[in-house]
């Protein structure tokens, strides 16, 4: 049975509106996830990705019935949606890019995924609220830091708290930090997410560590064009002309 199908039982099993694609748009998304991924990234974050194939297609499907318009891979004509594409870590509030986080303070979960980041300007410790112009699926987390000192992490989805994942990062030394997921999460219009970290105080008050989200993103041609993170936040009405990512 090919991928796409599997894809759409899957959407059938978790009772979510779906689109299929055809097949020109799955050729084109095969194309997309070669250049931006298997030919470039390690090998092991490529194996995480294919092992979630199915996941990352269903995401794609989700994002065409959302949007209402076709997939397109990485580069797309206007109308069409962009995608798979990595995730921008403007897309969900963090910053220009992952290492804008910032310190995290040891000893205690600290918020990762929030409303209180620079971007975003919220309450800190808030949720961050998924608009209508994204679709994200997450099958990792890793660290871009060389000497990650993250011991685990946690996600709230739509309130409800999920169990912590152990990294193991600072059990190793290698240059491929990454966890893997046990499930794939995707985060569509609505989608609440609220993700901490927790490192240990041995390494003393604060630690440096720059944690990003593995997976893949669709968004429309239009907010792709916007190049400024700070122009894809709905925080005010002057700000929500784009609806790609909110406080709560």
């Amino acid at each position: 049975m090919s991928e796409p199908l599997v894809a759409a039982q899957l959407a059938t099993q978790l009772g979510v509106l779906v689109k299929p694609l055809t097949t020109k748009e799955t050729d084109i998304w095969n194309s997309s996830f070669e250049r931006q991924f298997d030919l470039v990234w390690p090998q092991r974050n490529i194996e995480v990705l294919k092992q979630f194939k199915t996941e990352l297609l269903l995401g794609a499907m989700i994002a065409k019935e959302q949007m209402n318009a076709e997939i397109d891979g990485e580069s797309p004509s206007s109308g069409k949606i962009a995608g798979p594409l990595i995730i921008r870590a403007g897309f969900v509030g963090i910053g220009d890019d992952w290492e804008d986080g910032g310190t995290i303070t040891t000893g205690t979960p600290q918020n990762w995924l929030h409303s209180g980041t620079t971007l975003l300007g919220g309450t800190a410790g808030n949720a961050i609220r998924i608009g209508d112009n994204l679709v994200v699926v997450v099958v990792g987390i890793g660290s871009l830091h060389p000497s990650p000192k993250i011991e685990s992490f946690q996600f709230t989805i739509d309130q409800k708290t999920k169990p912590a994942v152990i990294t193991g990062w600072p059990l190793k030394k290698s240059d491929l930090n990454l966890k893997k997921l046990n499930t794939a999460m995707i985060w569509k219009k609505n989608s609440q997410v609220l993700g901490k970290v927790f490192a240990s105080a041995i390494f003393g008050a604060t630690v440096t560590d720059y944690p990003y989200l593995l997976g893949v993103a669709y968004i429309p041609e239009a907010q792709l064009r916007v190049h400024d993170p700070y122009d894809l936040v709905g925080t005010s009405a002057n700000r929500d002309v784009n609806k790609v990512i909110y406080t709560t």
